[in-house]
């Protein structure tokens, strides 16, 4: 039963109660709140509201540990109430996992999040990573459609993080270091973003350097509705990937800033607020790239859909119970999506 439902239904209760009555409910409810967020099985419970999705679905003992199991009565299958869930392995509460999710919507930094969660800043890091793992599809099966801006922006190579130095392709260097040659080269990552007339989004990390055609077209390939109409500057590989796709295509001139009535005002807005946005992060590291797009487009997705007051909750049942498999070592064995060799092969 959704959130949504439940107040429907309670809420004319309550408004029929008389004062008194009113006021020892909510005395009631304080009194049990806390209890209720730190009880053992509160995330559990979130879970199984979230998961389940037949009658069929019922309980089915108890695992070894004393986790409650479940057996899908048609397919014979059974499972625990946290199998594949970013909460399968924690010992912290759902207080403390909806206070992380809150400070993480606000935009407090790791240090910060620790704190007023108390756990561990190396806790609060490989928890926004797991977050970050679950946000991945979400939405991702709507399609864009209509008019679609379309634009690729650049973020220099970061290869942040813990390394041996023979692993190294290069010396590290300072954050705000330039880039070892001039322009866009292969030190660059490049991310195609699609928007649309309904504001659904598209953002995919494409290669580096200058894209191929080809791997723009992989990006867009099930994600566009066919007879769209793509909206874009005027690289070459867009006339493919247009006619691949059976959509129409404008393509604003170099140094235009439209096209008749159509421009890309959207998508370069949308760049300028990403890369404002990655810039409260002290770097962030080539091999995260993904989960941080991934971020940015859940917030503004959030943003456009949800009344401010339900962004955390949306969230918070959204991640947990989405059927992601994530451990901490996944986070630090994270492979890098592109080569960070081949910017350097010259200087070998």
């Amino acid at each position: 039963m959704s959130q949504e439902t439940v107040i429907e239904i309670v809420m004319p209760i309550i408004n029929a109660l008389c004062a008194d009555e009113y006021n020892a409910l909510l005395k009631t409810m304080n009194q049990n709140q806390k209890a209720i967020n730190e009880a053992a099985d509160a995330l559990h419970k979130i879970l199984f509201r979230e998961r389940k999705q037949s009658d069929q679905i019922v309980k089915y003992g108890k695992s070894a540990k004393g986790r409650q199991r479940y057996i899908d009565m048609e397919s014979g299958k059974t499972h625990s109430d946290s199998d594949q869930s970013i909460v399968r392995y924690t010992k912290k509460t759902y207080a403390q996992w909806h206070s992380y999710i809150k400070h993480m919507l606000y935009g407090l930094s790791l240090r910060e999040i620790a704190f007023e969660v108390g756990i561990s800043v190396t806790t609060a890091f490989n928890w926004r990573h797991k977050i970050l793992s679950a946000m991945r599809d979400y939405q991702e099966q709507h399609k864009l459609s209509g008019e679609i801006q379309m634009d690729e922006t650049y973020f220099l190579l970061n290869m942040k993080g813990p390394w041996k130095k023979k692993q190294m392709p290069r010396k590290a260097k300072k954050r705000g270091t330039r880039a070892v040659e001039r322009g866009i080269s292969n030190e660059h990552v490049c991310v195609l973003v699609g928007l649309d007339e309904t504001d659904r989004i598209l953002s995919k990390i494409v290669g580096q350097g200058n894209p191929l055609g080809k791997r723009m077209h992989e990006a867009l390939a099930g994600r566009v509705e066919p007879d769209s109409l793509l909206i874009s500057d005027s690289k070459s590989a867009y006339q493919e990937i247009s006619t691949k796709l059976k959509c129409a295509l404008i393509q604003i001139p170099s140094g235009q800033h439209h096209e008749g009535m159509y421009n890309l005002g959207s998508i370069n807005q949308y760049h300028s607020e990403l890369k404002n946005w990655f810039s409260r992060f002290k770097g962030v590291s080539t091999k995260h790239l993904e989960g941080y797009l991934v971020w940015f487009r859940f917030n503004k997705l959030l943003q456009y859909q949800k009344e401010y007051e339900s962004r955390t909750n949306e969230l918070m049942n959204y991640t947990i119970s989405n059927k992601v498999s994530i451990q901490n070592r996944d986070i630090s064995n994270r492979p890098f999506p592109i080569d960070i060799f081949k910017p350097y092969q010259h200087l070998s």
